[in-house]
Parts: C-alpha cells; sequence; structure tokens
C-alpha cells in the first residue's frame, strides 16, 4: 500500500462529522428524524435578497462567475469595512480584510501564518471541535481553561493569567460560543486582551455568532487600547445571512498577518466562491441583513426558550443553562449518563440510530464537555424542538429498565 502521511492520519475521524452524515442516511431510510446537529440556521435567507441576486447574476452572469483577487471582491471588502464601523463602531483598512471560505479557512489561515509546529497554543475548553484537530493538524501544544455550566462557561480570570505568557503563540477566543453559546464576560475578554498586547500573543477572535444575541450585546475587544495591533478576527456569512453552503467568510488582522494569509491562500484555493461572496455584498448595501436579523432572531430566542422548557420538563436531572446568544444549548447529562453507564458519544450513536434524534457529544468540543450534548435548537420548529426531547427521555427510561 502506498503511503499515507502521518500528518493526515493522526487526525481521527470525528464524530461530529459521522452524525451530521447520519441525518442524511436516516432521511433516505425514510425515518423521520429529530435533527439537533447541524450548527447553521433554521430559516432560508431573505427571499428578497435571493431574488434581487437572481437579477444581477441573470444580468451579468460573468462577472458573478470569474475569477477575482485571493484578497476578495473589493466591493464586499469595502462593505465589510462599513458594516464594522456600524455596528462595532471601529475602522479597518479593506486592505486589511481576506475574504475566505468560510471561518474554518480563516481559522486555518490564521494558524498557519503565525504558529509553527511545537508552538504553544491556548484554547478555552469546551471551544468548536474543529479546532481541537486543527492544533493536531499543525502540531501545537494547548494550554486549555475550563469553562463550567455551574460558571456559565465563563473561563477562570486566574487560569488565564497562569496560561498566557511569552510562550504563547496565540490565544483563540470564540464569543458568542460554539458549543456553550456563552457570550465572555467584558472583563474577562480586557484581561485577555491585556495579556496578549503585554505578551506578544496573538488573539485569534472567532466571531461567527456576533449577530445571533437575544440578551445583552456581543463584545467588541476592537475599541478597547491597542487590541488591534495583536488581533485577528475570524467572521462568517453563514450565520447572520444565512448562507452556510456559499461558503463566505471574512478575517481582518494586521497588514503583515493578512499579506501571509493571502499568499498561503493563493496555494490553497485561490480565492473564496464569487457567487457567494457577490451574495454578501448585496446583503450588506441593501439593508436586508437588518431586516432579515430583525425576523429571525425573535423566532430563534423563542425555539430556544421551548428547548430549555422541555429539557427542564422532561428531563429534570440534567443540569441546563439558557445561554443569552448563539444556536445551542449545552446541558450537562452526567445523572442521566452514570446511570445509563454510557459514555456521550456512545448514547448519541444509539440515540440516532435507534430514536432518529441526532445530536452531537460534549466530548468532542474538549475533556469540558464530556457528558454534555450540543442540542441545536434553531433548525426545528418549536413543536418538533419539545417532540425529539421527549423521545430521548424515554429512550433513556428503556435504557434505565434493561
Amino acid at each position: 500500500m502506498k503511503k499515507i502521511s502521518l500528518r493526515s492520519s493522526r487526525i481521527k475521524p470525528s464524530p461530529h462529522r459521522r452524525l451530521v452524515a447520519k441525518v442524511d442516511e436516516l432521511l433516505k431510510s425514510g425515518r423521520t428524524v429529530y435533527n439537533y446537529s447541524a450548527g447553521q440556521p433554521g430559516l432560508p435567507p431573505d427571499e428578497e435578497l435571493i431574488r434581487d441576486f437572481y437579477d444581477k447574476l441573470v444580468k451579468n452572469p460573468f462577472n458573478h462567475f470569474r475569477y477575482v483577487s485571493t484578497k476578495g471582491l473589493y466591493e464586499l471588502r469595502e462593505a465589510i469595512k462599513e458594516d464594522l464601523r456600524r455596528y462595532g463602531g471601529f475602522d479597518v483598512d479593506p486592505e486589511d480584510i481576506v475574504i475566505t471560505s468560510g471561518g474554518v479557512e480563516g481559522m486555518n489561515l490564521s494558524l498557519i501564518t503565525t504558529t509553527d509546529p511545537g508552538d504553544e497554543i491556548v484554547l478555552l475548553d469546551p471551544t468548536y471541535s474543529v479546532y481541537w484537530d486543527l492544533a493536531e493538524f499543525y502540531g501545537l501544544r494547548v494550554r486549555k481553561c475550563g469553562q463550567v455550566i455551574d460558571e456559565g462557561f465563563q473561563p477562570s480570570g486566574e487560569c488565564l493569567k497562569e496560561s498566557i505568557s511569552r510562550n504563547t503563540a496565540a490565544v483563540i477566543v470564540v464569543s458568542p460560543d460554539n458549543p456553550t453559546s456563552r457570550i465572555i464576560r467584558e472583563d474577562l475578554m480586557k484581561l485577555i486582551a491585556d495579556l496578549c498586547i503585554d505578551n506578544d500573543v496573538w488573539l485569534i477572535y472567532d466571531e461567527a455568532y456576533k449577530h445571533v444575541v437575544y440578551e445583552g450585546e456581543h463584545v467588541w475587544i476592537q475599541r478597547y487600547s491597542r487590541t488591534m495591533e495583536k488581533l485577528i478576527s475570524i467572521n462568517s456569512f453563514s450565520k447572520d445571512v444565512a448562507i452556510p453552503g456559499f461558503r463566505v467568510g471574512y478575517t481582518y488582522a494586521p497588514k503583515e498577518v493578512i499579506n501571509e494569509m493571502v499568499k498561503i491562500k493563493g496555494l490553497l484555493s485561490i480565492t473564496s466562491p464569487v457567487p457567494g461572496q457577490w451574495f454578501a455584498y448585496y446583503a450588506l448595501t441593501s439593508g436586508i441583513k437588518e431586516k432579515y436579523l430583525s425576523k429571525v432572531i425573535p423566532i430563534y430566542k423563542s425555539r430556544r426558550d421551548a428547548l430549555y422548557d422541555a429539557l427542564k420538563k422532561h428531563l429534570p436531572e440534567a443540569k441546563v443553562w439558557k445561554p443569552p446568544a448563539s444556536m445551542y444549548l449545552f446541558p450537562d447529562m452526567t445523572p442521566y449518563l452514570e446511570k445509563l453507564g454510557m459514555n456521550d458519544i456512545d448514547f448519541t450513536y444509539q440515540l440516532a440510530d435507534r430514536r432518529g434524534v441526532v445530536m452531537l457529544p460534549g466530548s468532542i468540543f474538549g475533556d469540558h464537555g464530556n457528558n454534555h450534548l450540543r442540542i441545536t435548537f434553531v433548525t426545528q420548529p418549536e413543536d418538533k424542538l419539545r417532540k425529539g426531547i421527549e423521545i430521548m427521555a424515554e429512550f433513556i427510561n428503556e435504557l434505565e429498565k434493561t
């Protein structure tokens, strides 16, 4: 057999992707599926925006399908500058923005350009499952600061002070979070920024969910002190404009980082999907983004409340926290899983196979996610959200009796 690289083979198959794929498998077999696994909006993009995009596409197809520069469509980067000024109150030079193929490419480019194998990074635990694999893929050493449900999934300030030092290459913060949906406290974000500035550390800030907020506000650390000198901000149009399949996001950072990212992106993908870049441009320049968010955020908030209430009613021994943002509940199922003698991965596989209820095991998001479940609440109507939790509770009761 011909060689397979160690770099590739040391990355294990992801339960995350296996369970997301399980949804299609179950649907193809004719099963009723309760899908809590996908981290995407549950409502389609705005219909007016789709029609406007289609009209412009038909009138000038060449312009929508041609190559653009690796850095991305200039019109879109100008629109992003205005969008950040409107919401965040700060300025970013369009030349310091690169359009990426979703947020994950932004994270890949960030790690490629700011770290070397053997470097140390700091992750908050739990965090987005892909980031653990990327650390392994790039040969990075990880220091972790835990986040627990009893503290609203906020990291410990003492842990941050102990972990971020001159030996740290980068700190990765996701807020609003995936999988916990917490918004990091402003005082903790300022502490992280201070530690990064004082120790010459890159602060990689994943802000994909910055507009999916129900209570409180997103923390715009960009306004604080000298943060922009060390900040790499990763963003996506998958959540706020609801186009995850177009794979369009953006990253902004100091010019020396962006220049390196563009060089590497030219090797990996040349340019991000151009039709999606135009779609995002129309969303930002038509006022439709704001209209869309004003419509969907109340719906998602209502779905959050419905799922929270269902978990409290049908699984009263679970520890559940109602988050102020994002798309997920992250309950601690320890009392039930210990009685069943099961871990969270085996439980989610059996729940999907036997009952068609698909959600993600918390342990794939880090050690502090053990015995938790990531349950998406935005993708299904309230009656279906409730029904799936009822089925899960019945399944647990059946397992307890066997």
